[in-house]
């Protein structure tokens, strides 16, 4: 077993995680008819999966407390001949510690070509990528406020070395990392994660990227590292949640959410794929302190976080700089957001930032 040397002083165990079939994405099972399609919108210049074999994800999607789910839990230990084929597993003492395996019910299919094509005027081609579902713990009721900053840093490990290993793939243009947690939707409590590679970069990625090639283009500088400075000097740091090391969780200037949380190196760096073992001690840390400090302020929300980075091929390395958003559910979504897309916040990100400073956390978290 390795030893990864943190900047705390700590030694702590990694195993790394076990790749089915030499670590590469496997195309399971006989090839298939993909009944899914992937439709470009050649006005919001966005690409949208029409999925009608999905038809299940119709039903309401009530909001308060969870339901019962089912019996037994898919994601627990025991459990593994639910869904056996594994793409990755973190090992250690003879039990695993995160699971990777494909999505039974995936967004894209790893079979198949993309078969770009036009319909007219339109833009379509099949919804080939990968849909890999990531067990974050074999604990049934931990979330990630309840995790080591070393089980967290082996989740981060598996985020890192999936996005690696699915570039490889010439199909895919972008992957990225999602996790909903207490989504009223959702059928399993047991906390699990999503990594997901398309064969095109999302819109709301390529808006990013397009603002983040902008202010390069005119100022020869990285809008994410400007950001995080301003962040830290800007009215004595009043927008900063936690600093550990080089990484850093604050609220961002104009938030679209209440309590949003944005968690980022300081150091430079467009692709997570390539961070090194202990350049992830201190991101665990972090983000960790962030949802533990969500749990305490907010009165333990559902929330959604995603990993934002760089396009596959690394064509926006200077300009873009990857990070982790963090954006509790706290039901004051309104209409205008989805006719509009101009958000309305109610609590300054300031004061938001203020009140995650004060609390107190356990003394393990």
């Amino acid at each position: 077993m390795r030893q990864v040397a943190a900047r705390t002083g700590r030694r702590w165990p990694y195993s790394r995680p076990q790749y089915s079939h030499g670590g590469r994405r496997r195309r399971h099972g006989a090839t298939r008819q993909i009944v899914s399609e992937l439709r470009r919108d050649p006005i919001l210049r966005r690409w949208v999966i029409i999925a009608p074999e999905r038809t299940g994800d119709l039903s309401p999607r009530p909001g308060g407390p969870l339901g019962p789910e089912p019996v037994p839990c898919p994601f627990c230990p025991g459990s593994e001949h639910l869904n056996p084929v594994e793409i990755a597993r973190v090992d250690h003492g003879g039990s695993w510690h995160v699971r990777v395996t494909p999505d039974r019910h995936p967004l894209l299919r790893i079979e198949g070509q993309l078969g770009r094509r036009g319909q007219g005027m339109f833009d379509l081609m099949n919804a080939v990528g990968a849909h890999e579902l990531v067990t974050d713990t074999p604990d049934h009721r931990a979330a990630w406020a309840d995790f080591s900053p070393l089980q967290l840093w082996r989740l981060l490990c598996v985020y890192r070395d999936r996005t690696a290993d699915l570039r490889r793939d010439p199909r895919f243009r972008y992957v990225v990392v999602l996790k909903n947690r207490g989504a009223s939707w959702s059928r399993y409590h047991h906390a699990h994660s999503h990594v997901i590679a398309t064969p095109f970069v999302p819109k709301r990625i390529e808006d990013e990227l397009a603002g983040a090639r902008e202010y390069f283009r005119r100022k020869e500088r990285c809008v994410f590292c400007d950001q995080l400075e301003s962040a830290l000097a800007g009215a004595g740091g009043s927008r900063i949640v936690t600093q550990r090391g080089d990484v850093a969780s604050f609220t961002p200037f104009a938030a679209t959410h209440p309590y949003e949380i944005w968690v980022s190196r300081l150091v430079h760096g467009a692709d997570f794929g390539r961070l090194a073992d202990d350049a992830l001690v201190s991101v665990a840390e972090v983000l960790k302190d962030a949802v533990a400090r969500l749990r305490l302020a907010c009165g333990d929300p559902p929330y959604s976080i995603a990993l934002h980075q760089g396009a596959l091929d690394g064509s926006d390395s200077a300009e873009f700089h990857w990070h982790f958003e963090i954006v509790p559910h706290l039901g004051h979504e309104l209409g205008m957001e989805w006719a509009t897309g101009i958000y309305s916040n109610p609590v300054a990100p300031e004061a938001a930032a203020a009140t995650l400073r004060d609390v107190t956390l356990p003394a393990d978290g």
